[in-house]
């Protein structure tokens, strides 16, 4: 009872409301809310306060960053699907929504912004996590004759290594000059016939769905504004049976990354991707820890099939 009166006076305000309105669209941080409700910080840590002690919200620290989700008072079903429904009929809700979307795409502007400035370069700077012992893993299983999807390409060195057997490769990135880049080197290896470019976001893949036989994630998740929607995505394209082959970082806590690479997440756990690529409709096969490039980061190998159906 007692834990119940916490949840009805946490709710007892329009405020807060609009913040659970807010985290239900994305997770985001203190100075996102902020920006979202056009409320002084204090103001806006005061009121999350309660919203954290009914479990209506949760916080999730990266370095000195606390970003909030929906809490685990949302795990009953029927009580979720209530509050939603009352949530999105609030006042203002469709200016809110409005406002969590400027957030997002602004993180998506500064990742583009800095992969357009390193367009050419890339090879130079020493890549966390990354590297081909890690790559050559991924393609151990081959995917000759498949039409294959490589998202977040890059310079295309993996969209390269792909269509040296696969029927066909989609390279997508945010950044119009990576893309370049792709085309110009495709051409220069005589695979442009077998690799498309397409602007596009993890989040929005421009792609039908299930039109792909394999999906690669290299080295992109953690730039992502909503890991659980790009999985979900990727999940949407995949034809039922096909593979997602994952490499990212391993959680770690170096948080200069978030202003030299433009990093949105410090890596993942198992035990986080695992629960994502299951509510996505992925069967796991493989989850691994492998080493990196450097001893300060370690990459998560993650291999998931589709479910039929």
């Amino acid at each position: 009872m007692a834990e119940l009166l916490d949840i009805f006076k946490a709710l007892g305000d329009e405020t807060r409301l609009r913040m659970l309105r807010a985290v239900e669209i994305a997770e985001l941080s203190v100075a996102e809310l902020v920006g979202v409700l056009k409320l002084p910080q204090s103001s806006v840590s005061r009121h999350l306060k309660p919203l954290r002690d009914a479990g209506l919200l949760e916080a999730r620290r990266e370095g000195t960053s606390v970003y909030y989700r929906r809490g685990p008072a949302f795990e009953e079903e029927g009580f979720a699907r209530f509050l939603s429904e009352k949530l999105g009929a609030l006042r203002g809700a469709g200016r809110d929504r409005a406002a969590v979307d400027r957030a997002l795409e602004q993180r998506r502007k500064e990742s583009t912004k800095f992969f357009d400035e390193i367009a050419g370069r890339y090879n130079t700077l020493t890549e966390p996590g990354g590297g081909w012992r890690a790559l050559a893993a991924a393609l151990a299983a081959g995917f000759s004759g498949q039409s294959v999807a490589d998202i977040g390409c890059g310079e295309g060195d993996l969209t390269l290594m792909l269509a040296r057997f696969a029927r066909s490769v989609t390279a997508v990135d945010l950044s119009p000059q990576m893309l370049r880049v792709v085309q110009e080197r495709a051409a220069e290896a005589g695979v442009s016939k077998r690799v498309i470019t397409a602007k596009g976001d993890i989040e929005k893949i421009p792609l039908k769905a299930g039109s792909a036989d394999a999906v690669f994630v290299s080295q992109v998740l953690h730039h992502a504004a909503r890991p659980e929607k790009a999985l979900a995505e990727v999940a949407r394209v995949l034809k039922p049976g096909g593979r997602l082959i994952l490499l990212d970082l391993a959680h770690h806590e170096q948080e200069w990354v978030r202003d030299e690479w433009a990093d949105q997440w410090l890596g993942f756990d198992h035990a986080e991707l695992r629960r994502w690529l299951r509510g996505a409709g992925f069967t796991v096969e493989i989850l691994e820890t492998l080493p990196g490039t450097a001893p300060e980061f370690s990459v998560l190998l993650a291999a998931a099939r589709k479910k039929n159906g």
